[in-house]
C-alpha cells in the first residue's frame, strides 16, 4: 500500500469524493426505482364500460356522472393520447375544456372527455 503521507493524503482526497458520488448515484437510482414502481402499481388504468341504460362510465382513474366524463391527467399524457383513449378528437376535447392549455397539461389535472 502507499506509505508516504503525502501520497496517502492525495489518495484520500480523490477517494472520498468518488465514494460520495457513488453513494449518491446509488441512492438516486434506488429512489427513482421506488417511485416508478409505486406510480405504476398505484396508477389505475381506465376501463370504459357501458351500463344497461347506454350511459358510458369509467372505472379507476376517472370520475363520472351520467352526462359527462371527467379524466384525471396522468404523467406523460397529451391531448392526443387522451383523445385516442376515449375515441374522440383533440378539437372535441378543446371545445369541452375551453380553459385548458394543451401544451401545459399537468398530472392530476381533471379534464372533461364527454
Amino acid at each position: 500500500m502507499v506509505t508516504d503521507p503525502k501520497y496517502r493524503m492525495w489518495v484520500y482526497r480523490i477517494a472520498a469524493p468518488a465514494a460520495f458520488f457513488l453513494a449518491a448515484t446509488i441512492l438516486i437510482i434506488l429512489i427513482e426505482r421506488g417511485l416508478s414502481s409505486e406510480s405504476s402499481s398505484t396508477t389505475p388504468t381506465t376501463t370504459p364500460t357501458t351500463t344497461s341504460a347506454g350511459d358510458t362510465t369509467t372505472t379507476s382513474g376517472t370520475s363520472t356522472s351520467k352526462k359527462k366524463q371527467i379524466y384525471r391527467v396522468k404523467a406523460g399524457d397529451t391531448l392526443e393520447s387522451i383523445a385516442a383513449k376515449f375515441d374522440t378528437t383533440v378539437d372535441d376535447l378543446l371545445s369541452l375544456n375551453p380553459g385548458i392549455d394543451p401544451l401545459a397539461l399537468s398530472p392530476g389535472q381533471k379534464i372533461r372527455v364527454a
